[in-house]
């Protein structure tokens, strides 16, 4: 039986308490683009990334939307000011899942944090 990779569990468990699409790595590709805005419109890698082709708020022939080819032809969506949305930065913090139990590394000098 195979194993699932880390993303694939994370995503499976947190979609099932219907709180949208978990991302294993949210953070955009800095060489396609630099934020994640409203309107964007893209696919997810295996990995559990977001790849952004194209935004809908902005005209199909701006610069940013050429960067993995120009999109058809289309109106550019107006939804209007969003004045309802934060930016929020999440601190480090344990995950949990019913599935998955932890183990220590004690003795094993393999087994190091990205600080040692």
């Amino acid at each position: 039986m195979p194993i699932d990779s880390p993303s694939t569990v994370y995503r499976d468990q947190l979609t099932a308490l219907s709180q949208g699409l978990a991302l294993w790595n949210p953070g955009p590709q800095k060489k396609i683009y630099n934020n994640v805005s409203i309107g964007d419109v893209g696919y997810l890698r295996e990995e559990g990334t977001f790849i952004r082709m194209f935004n809908v708020t902005l005209p199909w022939d701006h610069p940013s939307n050429g960067t993995l080819g120009k999109p058809e032809p289309y109106d550019p969506l107006d939804c209007g000011p969003f004045t309802n949305t934060i930016e929020a930065h999440f601190e480090k913090v344990d995950h949990y899942s019913r599935f998955v139990a932890a183990e220590t590394n004690a003795g094993n000098s393999q087994a190091k944090t990205p600080e040692e």
